[in-house]
């Protein structure tokens, strides 16, 4: 028992790493989600939507890549991702009771 406090100094890196693991999660979880075709939010919402806007959806599909890169490059992917991805971690590390 006395052992087990002479490593405390190892848990705050542990408890770091941790955290920054769930949150590169979150942020690849989020990011897989937005609905644009070569993503997979972007194929449940193509099997949810309606045939002939399905079909409409899963034209812009080659240029969804692009698409995502100029969301990147404007700013507005980060607009779009960091609300949910900080709600989600805000909800976990309370659940984690960090």
């Amino acid at each position: 028992l006395a052992l087990a406090g002479s490593f405390d100094w190892a848990a705050l890196p542990l408890i770091y790493m941790g955290g920054a693991g769930i949150t590169i999660n979150l942020v690849l979880m989020v990011l897989n989600l937005l609905p644009l075709p070569p993503l997979d939010g972007g194929r449940v919402l193509m099997g949810v939507l309606p045939g002939p806007w399905a079909w409409q959806l899963g034209r812009i599909e080659p240029y969804g890549f692009l698409i995502l890169l100029a969301l990147l490059v404007t700013g507005f992917l980060g607009r779009i991702l960091i609300p949910p991805i900080s709600a989600l971690q805000r909800a976990l590390f309370a659940l984690a009771g960090l």
